[in-house]
């Protein structure tokens, strides 16, 4: 599974090199320009608004949002954050989804890619029981009230994702991360954080936290669910093929 992601994520990123310019001159092109973003899942009452309407965000104030926001600061604060993190990874082993999951006894592991459940719940446990098997070795930056959180911040475990909005392994991890929090009473809780690995994502990581800073955090999930959703993958393919 693992060679699987990051062979993955090795072909998407030789796809989708695009300058720091280019991709600015992209964001402008989706806010400014008028260029609707629907969900193929949506109501046929979305189909002619944006993503950031959809979540109930002004048009104008997102338009002026972005323009405010300098990407390149956005992407050094969030890559710094995930070189912390990746501390102990060497950079031809990195990839995304990068997951840590944290405990509140101080017990750490690192996820690499987005492994089956039933290995995330087995590190869940590992870390509840403070008898990690592979010791974590990087030094990521502590969960605060800043951070983009599906539940408590005080929760035993808490799920740190480093993620990318193009990638397609980081879509397929949501829905892992959704049942992790979902089955566990209140006890496990995910953070989102932004890794820019694909240039595309850079604008849609602005995007995303304009949303955020103009309707909260529930908006800010709903966004990314949204931007995912307009992702196709083998899974969404073959799963449409039954019905």
């Amino acid at each position: 599974m693992e060679k699987e992601n990051k062979d993955q994520e090795e072909k998407d990123q030789a796809q989708s090199k695009l300058s720091t310019p280019v991709a600015i001159i992209i964001a402008g092109a989706l806010i400014m320009g008028g260029i609707l973003l629907t969900n193929s899942g949506a109501k046929v009452a979305s189909k002619d608004k944006t993503l950031s309407e959809q979540v109930g965000v002004n048009k104008e104030k997102f338009a002026q949002c972005v323009k405010d926001t300098d990407p390149q600061a956005l992407r050094e604060i969030t890559n710094t954050s995930a070189e912390s993190a990746m501390k102990g990874v060497p950079a031809d082993q990195r990839g995304t989804p990068y997951i840590v999951i944290v405990g509140s006894n101080g017990s750490k592991a690192e996820v690499r890619g987005a492994q089956p459940i039933e290995e995330v719940r087995k590190l869940i446990a590992e870390v509840s029981a403070g008898k990690v098997t592979t010791k974590y070795t990087g030094e990521i930056p502590a969960v605060t009230a800043d951070d983009h959180i599906i539940g408590s911040i005080s929760a035993p475990i808490t799920i740190v994702e480093y993620s990318d909005l193009e990638c397609p392994f980081c879509k397929r991890f949501g829905g892992t991360a959704k049942q992790l929090v979902a089955e566990s009473n209140g006890n496990v809780a995910w953070v989102y954080r932004h890794w820019v690995v694909h240039q595309g994502a850079l604008p849609k990581a602005v995007a995303a936290e304009c949303v955020a800073k103009l309707k909260g955090n529930d908006a800010f999930w709903k966004y990314v669910d949204l931007v995912f959703g307009l992702m196709k993958t083998e899974e969404d393919t073959s799963a449409a093929s039954n019905l």
